[in-house]
């Protein structure tokens, strides 16, 4: 084996951790991306239902005449 065929059979090991760890990083990154993205999906569903629920609730009291000052 010349130093040549060395340097290039380095070369391709190298090349192919590199787009194995990549593919690894990326594939990371992404299922990250994804969970954190429906951790504020969720929340914005919540702040969504808490005012809605609240005005329903504040209807409530007018319709029934239970308004007590708040």
């Amino acid at each position: 084996m010349t130093f040549q065929d060395a340097l290039r059979e380095l070369t391709d090991k190298a090349s192919y951790m590199t787009a194995v760890g990549a593919g690894t990083f990326a594939g990371w990154l992404a299922d990250n991306w994804l969970g954190f993205a429906g951790v504020l999906i969720a929340a914005a569903g919540l702040m969504v239902n808490w005012y809605y629920n609240h005005k329903r609730l504040k209807l409530q009291e007018q319709q029934q005449g239970g308004d007590d000052g708040r």
